[in-house]
């Protein structure tokens, strides 16, 4: 008898995870642990969305893996009309902030004025807060407004999943009788 397999966890579930950690993490702790959430969920997302074959997997997995990092997917993402502007914009903010704290082996802070400036472009947070202090601090404003655009990608995501809305494989052969376009991946 096969065992039963548990339950995979929910975006919410994974979130409000995330969401814990960071309440206790520093700000270089805070940074990279947000930055990785977001690699994975975009790689969630591209994966949705592409059409369901073996290489799909192999753009964002496996060594030199071509939408393997931060970078890359919210590169492709974009690319793809997954984000809007405002989104890819905050990406590539996290993705450089995370870049200097990671980088930087003396240290780095929300006190210097790059980082700093950085975190206040991103976006104001669109979801409302219930203790009204998404900006009191940059920390806040980090989290809040990533926190944010990970929600929105996590709807995405399940959209994709749930109604269809991926990739139609378009490839055509040349062929002297006609023919039509497959409809799934060969």
């Amino acid at each position: 008898m096969k065992e039963a397999q548990p339950e995979p966890e929910n975006f919410h579930d994974r979130l409000n995870r995330l969401m814990g950690l960071l309440a206790h993490e520093d700000e270089r702790g805070l940074v990279l642990t947000t930055a990785a959430f977001a690699e994975d969920l975009l790689g969630r997302l591209i994966r949705a969305y592409l059409v369901d074959v073996k290489s799909s997997g192999e753009l964002l997995e496996g060594f030199n893996a071509p939408l393997g990092t931060l970078s890359s997917r919210t590169k492709g993402a974009h690319a793809l009309g997954l984000l809007s502007r405002d989104q890819f914009s905050d990406l590539e903010h996290l993705r450089k902030i995370r870049n200097e704290f990671a980088h930087n082996w003396e240290g780095c802070s929300f006190d210097r004025q790059d980082i700093a400036d950085r975190i206040g472009k991103l976006s104001a947070t669109r979801i409302p807060s219930t203790d009204g202090d998404d900006d009191a601090t940059l920390k806040n404003k980090l989290r809040s407004s990533i926190s944010c655009v990970l929600t929105e990608l996590d709807v995405l995501t399940r959209l994709i999943g749930d109604h269809g809305y991926r990739i139609r494989p378009r490839a055509i052969h040349l062929s002297l009788t006609p023919q039509t376009v497959p409809t799934s991946p060969a």
